[in-house]
């Protein structure tokens, strides 16, 4: 056979009027066989896209290479009958000629189940040319049979290579460690983020596979529906596919669903709306008999609806499927784009239109690839050619980060390696460093990994170090302890800086710095590491090292929590001195945390993804580190020192706040419950007494069914929390139930306190700066009139005299308009009104909170702002991260006021649009704004201390999420 395959195989490409093999079948083909003329035996990895040919590419090399024993790996029984086949007969290549026809075909085994000896398995492996099997299969042979058939074979093939991470895959590529191997894949990417460990060597794009109209135009329809989604979803994809076939196209729909039961429970849906289209089901639970059944109703077109799960899945070729109907999206970008693929592929065997796709929008939050791809009224044909190439440049960066490692060692993985973001930084006294000289450093014996991980370009060295020890335990000589550190080294030749990381987290490395750039090397010390911690707002020490200079028996403490303040002090003292420092705040409106050393050490409590993150960070250190436009006195002054509970703080509780993670948990995980009345955490409100300035904090747990009041009293340094009534609420969690006094005295809330201060964590929070005062400019008169003042909620039925009603309108009236106005108001509310709208300048939250007067008539009243102050503080947990638990928590608000009032809470805009802005808010810059609607509060006559208590409203908003404050009043 080998010999009849000396030159017969053409390399012409292939026109309309010339037969040959397409473009990416005529590239990959180039790639690898260059790539097997280097003699390298790393993985070769081909990416094309569904449709382009892969299989035939494996033909092709299979007659080009001469080679001597294939084995294919495929992912499932159905694919592994449709390979062999195809290399039995060797597809299409002889029929068009690109193969001579006095190629002998190949012979061809099938591994259908376990060997369990040697002999069986050496005998059958040598009768064939071409094996392929499954991982399953192989897997089931004995180690040692296993190994025999893996040993005759010269080559493997692995086909849908996504899945070769896993260790079923990687089990029989290990057999070939010094073989030629090459994986192919449409998706060489995995979501739980391993890296399939083969060099890309050829990757055709999409973009060029449907410009050569491999694959046709796909038509995206996002389906969503308040009402019943599942029934728009069929009835728009069977009204589609009813269009197809009466337009003479050969179409198939196929409804996606997550799983078996799903599907039966959709089967009488497309049975009522469809019986003339005969809808089946396939799944693996179903006999194969009846699977067959079903596959052949479909290709000969008594059936045109097919409800599954994965079936039809990796390298099922039915041309006819062109509908899809998507009722629950995959959260996996690899599945999503082999879906996809199925339906764009072309076929001149038939009659076939364009692809279209349904997908159901049940969920505002996706996964972060797949927002685009399901984004609202999205050109499907142009995202998902960006997704794709994303996908695949992000691996390709990591590929070439990889590839950029002229040396690596064995014992140890690339990828394997997960340093903290930690590091010493050094300046160099030139641009040039020695790297190698880490071996003898270290000493040769010690080096665990031999040669040392080396990226002369990315200027990254790598290497384990071996360390051996008398264990602590005992006086023993004939055991060792044994321990293994990464030594993890960046140089930045440009700006001459050196970034030392070890796993220990322990050390300066002056000697190892000396050892790579020589004599003269400086590491940054004392206050200057603090630079790191620049323009991070309300900045919150959490713990803090001090070094007493005069005391010998106490020269190094540790403070934390409330402790840190006594460590300032005693900084101050003239001979204390902080030695280090940790802290977090606010950046940009996130959140970060960072901490750094006076002998240099700068770290994070971040753990970085790999290699280029770390280094990618180690770049945003160095830039603080450099500029000398930092005062450390500012950052050092900038601190906010937590000060413990002695008693109550006088002043009026403004807020109350339930901890964050309660809006990142699922909803139901959470509820409370009180006279057999249950309500979701995330639907309670904390009302504050705002009446007391002294004594226990009172607020009430309030819902539409009940109201209960607590209290929280400081007792040795911390707040306790009881039920002020008879009867208490309980806590609602999946398998457990308790007191919500209980709950609260484990977790504790959060209290805003006028004059900017907060109580968290039994520990009270104050600015130390001045703020600045509130500037009657910014109190915005508007005319009231028709509108009573003391009615606050428009409600469903749209009250035209209310506070609410007549807020929405200004919103309507500015000359920009808004994309979005939803009213939000109820229990557990966002915010009495969210605007939202896209310009020039990113993307803009206008958050509305409004308050009736507590009077007929305009006063003078601090009463009317300390509640609606403290709502609009709270509100600043909704900036937090990318905006994923506003997005969701607006929309599940949205829906259940829509299904509860039967009235759309949209003003402006609809629930297609906020999903539109929600995809499209991970690439804009962020802002949010915040309004106080009090038409009680006169801008002429307000009191200093009206103004005041806006002015610390006003200050904790710019330091936190940097929001500005617009105040709606009367004149």
């Amino acid at each position: 056979m080998l010999e009849s395959y000396r030159d017969a195989i053409t390399f012409n490409e292939g026109t309309k009027e010339s037969p040959g093999l397409r473009s990416p079948q005529l590239g990959a083909m180039h790639a690898v066989l260059g790539y097997w003329t280097t003699k390298r035996t790393i993985p070769a990895t081909v990416v094309m896209p569904t449709g382009t040919g892969k299989t035939e590419t494996m033909l092709a090399l299979l007659v080009a290479a001469r080679i001597n024993r294939l084995l294919v790996l495929v992912p499932s029984d159905a694919l592994r009958e449709q390979i062999a086949t195809k290399f039995e007969t060797l597809g299409v290549l002889q029929k068009l000629g690109i193969v001579s026809s006095s190629a002998v075909r190949p012979l061809v085994g099938r591994v259908q189940q376990g060997f369990t000896t040697v002999e069986a398995a050496e005998s059958f492996a040598q009768a064939c040319n071409v094996i392929v099997a499954t991982p399953q299969a192989m897997n089931a042979c004995q180690p040692e049979a296993l190994a025999a058939l893996a040993g005759v074979c010269s080559h493997l093939f692995v086909d849908e290579a996504h899945h070769v991470a896993a260790r079923t895959w990687s089990a029989i590529r290990d057999f070939f460690v010094d073989k030629n191997v090459v994986q192919f894949t449409a998706t060489p990417f995995r979501e739980d983020g391993k890296h399939l460990q083969g060099r890309i060597i050829y990757s055709f794009p999409l973009r060029e596979a449907q410009a050569q109209e491999v694959f046709s135009q796909i038509d995206y329809t996002a389906v969503i529906d308040f009402e019943d989604l599942d029934l728009a979803v069929a009835e728009q994809s069977i009204a589609k596919l009813r269009a197809d076939l009466a337009a003479g196209f050969d179409h198939v729909l196929m409804a996606r669903v997550s799983g078996i039961p799903r599907a039966k429970d959709l089967k009488p849906l497309y049975d009522k709306l469809a019986a003339d289209l005969q809808p089946v089901i396939i799944n693996s639970q179903m006999p194969a008999k009846q699977q067959r059944d079903a596959v052949k109703a479909l290709r000969e077109g008594r059936s045109r609806i097919v409800i599954c799960v994965n079936m039809l899945g990796e390298g099922f070729d039915l041309p006819s499927l062109k509908v899809a109907a998507v009722h629950d999206p995959q959260k996996s970008l690899g599945v999503t784009l082999q879906f996809i693929g199925r339906f764009a592929r072309t076929s001149s065997n038939g009659r076939y239109g364009d692809a279209s796709v349904f997908v159901a929008r049940s969920e505002i939050d996706v996964d972060r690839r797949l927002r685009t791809l399901y984004a609202e009224d999205s050109d499907w044909n142009l995202i998902l050619r960006n997704l794709t190439e994303t996908a695949v440049q992000g691996q390709q960066d990591a590929s070439d980060f990889e590839e950029g490692f002229t040396s690596l060692p064995e014992d140890v993985t690339l990828r394997s390696l997960l340093p903290k973001l930690s590091t010493v930084v050094y300046r160099a006294p030139t641009e040039r460093w020695e790297p190698e000289n880490l071996v003898d450093f270290f000493g040769e014996d010690r080096m665990f990994t031999q040669p040392i991980g080396l990226n002369t370009a990315a200027g990254i060295a790598w290497c384990v170090v071996e360390s051996r020890d008398n264990v602590r335990w005992g006086d023993l000589k004939t055991i060792e302890e044994i321990s293994y550190e990464l030594y993890l080294l960046y140089f930045d030749r440009d700006k001459r800086l050196l970034y030392i990381n070890n796993s220990a987290n322990d050390g300066v490395f002056e000697d190892l710095a000396m050892a790579v750039l020589g004599a003269g090397a400086t590491r940054f010390t004392g206050s200057t590491v603090y630079r790191v911690m620049a323009d991070i707002d309300r900045l919150v020490p959490t713990n803090v090292g001090v070094l007493d200079a005069h005391d010998q028996f106490r020269r190094f403490s540790m403070h934390v929590g409330s402790d840190v303040t006594a460590s300032f002090t005693q900084a101050e003292a003239g001979t204390k001195s902080q030695t280090n420092i940790s802290g977090g705040g606010y950046r940009d409106g996130e959140r970060v945390n960072i901490s750094a050393s006076l002998r240099g050490r700068i770290w994070s409590p971040a753990t970085a993804r790999d290699l280029k993150h770390w280094r990618d960070w180690c770049d945003s250190v160095g830039e603080k580190l450099l500029d000398d436009t930092i005062s450390i006195d500012k950052v050092i002054g900038q601190f906010i020192l937590p000060e413990r509970l002695s008693g109550r703080p006088t002043g009026v509780v403004l807020a109350v706040e339930w901890p964050w993670q309660i809006h990142t948990m699922q909803a139901d995980n959470l509820r409370l419950s009180f006279q057999d009345l249950t309500y979701e955490a995330v639907y309670t409100d904390l009302v504050p007494d705002t009446a007391a300035t002294e004594g226990p904090f009172r607020f009430d747990v309030r819902t539409k069914g009940w109201s209960v009041t607590y209290e929280a009293t400081v007792e040795k340094g911390r707040l306790v929390y009881r039920c002020i009534g008879d009867k208490e609420i309980k806590i609602v969690r999946p398998r457990s139930e308790h007191n919500l006094s209980d709950w609260l005295n484990q977790i504790g809330l959060t209290f805003i306190l006028d004059d900017d201060r907060i109580i968290e964590g039994d520990l009270l929070y104050k600015p130390t700066w001045d703020k600045e005062p509130f500037d009657r400019a910014n109190l915005t008169p508007l005319d009231w009139t028709g509108t009573t003042i003391t009615v606050e909620s428009q409600t469903k039925d749209r009250l035209t005299h209310s506070i609410q009603y007549r807020a929405i309108a200004e919103l309507k009236a500015e000359s920009e308009p808004w994309d979005i106005i939803l009213d939000d108001d109820g229990s557990g509310e966002i915010a009495d009104i969210v605007a939202i709208r896209i310009n020039s300048e990113g993307l803009l939250i206008r958050l509305v909170h409004c308050k009736y007067s507590h009077g007929e008539n305009v006063g003078t009243r601090v009463d009317d702002l300390y509640e609606v102050c403290g709502q609009t503080q709270k509100s600043i947990m909704w900036r937090r991260s990318d905006l994923g638990p506003f997005f969701r928590t607006l929309d599940d608000r949205a829906r259940k006021k829509q299904r509860r009032d039967g009235v759309s809470p949209f003003e402006v805009g609809d629930i297609k649009a906020l999903y539109r802005i929600q995809e499209q808010s991970t690439v804009l810059r962020r802002r949010m704004e915040m309004v106080i609607v009090q038409p009680g509060l006169s801008a002429a006559r307000a009191t200093a201390q009206q103004l005041n208590l806006l002015a610390s409203t006003q200050a904790y908003l710019r330091t936190t999420i940097n929001a500005p404050l617009a105040v709606w009043c009367s004149r």
